[in-house]
């Protein structure tokens, strides 16, 4: 090997060295400046049951047995513009008991497949609570990601589902 070319493999090494370093610290900037939407189920305790990233268009759902009717309910929501949870649609099989039969205004009423569904409610919500129980099944499904919320560590426990903006770091250092 020759001395330049000895040169030039050096000056190659320190020039990779630089451009890594300067990769670390633009994702470290990126981390601790970029915000990102995060989904958390929150026991009352402030234990995190769940923390699942999410978009402003990002669906859930809830899907239990009523207490007293006995037929499945199940709540559709998504995510909007402003992260805030919108319930968007409500299947049940029954009527009475609590169970919405009339829509709200702005909203429309079908049947299908034996439900009784109203769909555009688009009530918005900052939080929502859950106490699920291991007597009645109840699922909790977020962008297609579906947990058995009647079931440890969520059974018996009061949480609520709530939005939060954090930035990268925050969140990773969460997990």
């Amino acid at each position: 090997m020759t001395a330049s070319s000895g040169k030039r493999q050096s000056l190659y090494k320190r020039r990779l060295a630089v451009l890594l370093i300067s990769f670390i610290i633009f994702a470290g900037i990126y981390l601790f400046t970029n915000d990102v939407y995060v989904m958390y189920a929150m026991a009352d305790n402030g234990d995190v049951l769940i923390a699942e990233r999410i978009n402003a268009d990002t669906t859930f759902s809830s899907r239990y047995l009523h207490s007293v009717a006995k037929c499945p309910i199940i709540e559709k929501y998504e995510v909007n513009k402003a992260y805030e949870m919108v319930l968007m649609e409500s299947w049940n099989c029954s009527f009475g008991a609590g169970i919405e039969t009339n829509p709200p205004p702005g909203a429309t009423d079908r049947m299908e497949d034996g439900y009784y569904v109203i769909d555009d409610i688009e009530k918005t919500f900052q939080e929502i609570l859950f106490h699920p129980v291991s007597i009645a099944e109840q699922k909790l499904t977020i962008d297609g990601r579906t947990w058995n919320i009647s079931q440890k560590p969520f059974e018996g426990r009061t949480f609520s589902l709530v939005i939060e903006q954090e930035n990268w770091f925050s969140f990773l250092s969460r997990m």
